[in-house]
């Protein structure tokens, strides 16, 4: 299996499948993008399952996996997977701004997608790279279509030259005060406030995206049926209740509860998301982004 997912969720995943079934799982774990092109190069062999990833990728890269409508997909909402069954949803990842507490003035959190582009914050805008993150790509392709491509560029400026490598060190660094806001998914902070840092988020005014990561089966596996019975596994209610009280991520399953510390998803604002028109422009967005961003900097 290859997976994007944060090692500590890959490990319990891992653990219990192997336990239950008796089979041994091999994981690598990289960026979404890192992955699929790799995926696709067939450079370094194939996997049988490919776990993670937003579901525009998924999408922009859906000929490489092959149709499976898993038993525990009965629960999953159709809008949270691929309409072939090429990739089907593991969890809902809405897009939130995340500050520190600690040094935003009381009463100055951001709520608003605009404070991304605030001048004043130049420099202190913490944002991870849409070419190897597949979460960072979802932030970015909810913000252009909450606020438009005028203010995308606008916030390129404002981060001044520089993409994190990865959406968990968007977390790390507005936790230590090195950039006071950032944007990425609610599981990231979510799991940032179980360890008790300085981090806090808010769902913009303007809405955000509720878009899935998923699982899919890999064309070609070498071992079909065992990659079936993760793809179950992984979208089983006993995985869905670890990954939302452990690790902060929701459910795509209707019958599971949110994370603690989340809001119901039917109190979050959602945004007019297009996930196919996202997955076709999904180059092209993020060249014109990263131009952007290389052309602001110091």
């Amino acid at each position: 299996m290859w997976t994007s997912h944060p090692e500590e969720l890959v490990e319990a995943a891992r653990s219990e499948f192997e336990d239950r079934s008796g089979l041994r799982l091999e994981v690598r774990r990289g960026g979404t993008g890192e992955l699929l092109s790799l995926l696709r190069s067939g450079a370094e062999g194939r996997p049988d399952v490919f776990w993670g990833g937003g579901a525009e990728s998924l999408s922009a890269s859906a000929d490489l996996f092959e149709p499976y409508r898993s038993p525990e997909a009965a629960v999953i909402p159709d809008g949270l997977r691929d309409p072939e069954w090429r990739w089907t949803g593991f969890s809902v990842l809405p897009t939130v701004l995340v500050y520190n507490a600690r040094l935003v003035e009381p009463g100055r959190e951001p709520r608003s997608w605009k404070a991304l582009a605030d001048p004043v914050l130049r420099g202190l805008v913490a944002f991870a790279d849409p070419r190897v993150s597949g979460s960072a790509f979802t932030a970015l392709a909810t913000i252009e279509a909450a606020m438009g491509a005028a203010f995308v560029e606008r916030f390129a400026a404002n981060l001044d030259g520089r993409l994190r490598e990865e959406s968990r060190a968007v977390f790390a660094a507005v936790a230590s005060g090195e950039c006071l806001v950032g944007a990425s998914f609610e599981n990231g902070a979510l799991e940032a406030l179980r360890f008790g840092t300085d981090l806090r988020f808010s769902y913009p005014d303007e809405g955000t995206s509720l878009v899935p990561d998923g699982i899919a089966l890999v064309a070609g596996a070498k071992r079909p049926e065992a990659a079936r019975a993760f793809v179950d596994f992984a979208l089983g209610p006993d995985l869905a209740r670890v990954a939302a009280f452990r690790y902060g991520r929701r459910s795509a399953r209707s019958d599971a509860p949110p994370p603690r510390g989340a809001l119901p998803l039917s109190s979050v604002k959602p945004i007019d998301y297009d996930i196919a028109a996202q997955a076709a422009g999904r180059e092209s967005l993020i060249a014109r982004f990263v131009a952007a961003v290389e052309g602001a900097g110091p």
